[in-house]
């Protein structure tokens, strides 16, 4: 019943920030935004949004190692894919999280308890590194005051950030063995969507307010977990964080679209993996 709910409540999250959005832009603006765009950005845009799947798929698998939960990256990367699916695709339900947990459970035989522990984990650690660039980037973006000494400030204020997830981890996980190096890997991550934003950017004809709008993009990113698939609460914030920048609301909407559309192009594999294990189950009954 919860799931349901909660399925519903993104729903109409989605629905309403799509509607209130394009109420104040305009679809036939949006769409000029679009067929005016670089396609070849848009597509190597998409791919490094794709690669960062793959290099966090690699964070769970080393993860999952670390916990003597062994299994191969070609494994690993079907059952991620197909819970990004199960993300994009299924609001509330039972979420892909969930499913991929249930997945490893039903091929090796794995307590599902320990899974759900390690696959949150997984999950908390890209969620922390992303909260930590939020708050550094605040600083820039706000001109702080005590973040205006870079050299100074800067390199203590993040060693801080890190030690405080490095305690958090070990306190509610006890799981810090696999902190360090999953921390790091999670700002590959970041790096490479930064990249598919930037490229993204360019294939709008934006030559500046790079930093600002990936300061928004951290902030879609933590947002979106309240609509479905990100839909609407994405574009929302773009359109509206962008206010401040020179680029016009109209091609700052358009960025977080086209990004929503490069991730929905991601999920492709997971559906055909997904296809691929309906259809052992119906031979094998």
């Amino acid at each position: 019943m919860k799931n349901k709910l909660l399925g519903i409540f993104q729903i109409i999250v989605t629905v309403f920030f799509i509607y209130y959005t394009l109420s104040k832009i305009g679809l036939n603006k949006i769409l000029e935004v679009i067929k005016s765009a670089d396609l070849l950005f848009i597509l190597i845009a998409s791919i490094l949004y794709f690669l960062s799947q793959i290099i966090s798929s690699e964070r769970l698998r080393f993860i999952l190692k670390k916990n003597n939960l062994i299994i191969s990256s070609k494994e690993n990367i079907k059952l991620y894919m197909i819970g990004i699916f199960y993300n994009f695709f299924i609001p509330g339900g039972v979420g892909g999280v969930a499913y991929k947990g249930v997945l490893m459970n039903n091929k090796f035989q794995w307590s599902l308890k320990k899974i759900y522990k390690l696959l949150i984990l997984d999950r908390l650690i890209g969620f922390g590194v992303i909260v930590c660039l939020i708050i550094v980037f605040s600083g820039f973006i706000l001109d702080l005051e005590f973040i205006s000494e870079f050299n100074f400030v800067l390199a203590p204020l993040y060693a801080l950030l890190f030690f405080v997830g490095r305690v958090l981890v070990q306190k509610i996980f006890n799981n810090e063995i696999i902190y360090t190096k999953t921390f790091f890997i999670s700002h590959i991550i970041q790096i490479l969507q930064f990249g598919s934003i930037i490229l993204i950017l360019f294939s709008l004809g934006v030559t500046n307010n790079y930093f600002t709008f990936l300061y928004i993009f951290l902030i879609s990113s933590v947002l979106s977990i309240f609509s479905f698939g990100g839909i609407g609460i994405r574009e929302y914030v773009f359109f509206t964080l962008a206010s401040n920048t020179a680029v016009s609301p109209d091609i700052a909407t358009s960025v977080g679209l086209i990004f929503t559309f490069s991730a929905l192009i991601s999920t492709a594999p997971g559906l055909f993996f997904l296809i691929k294990i309906k259809s052992k189950k119906k031979l094998s009954t």
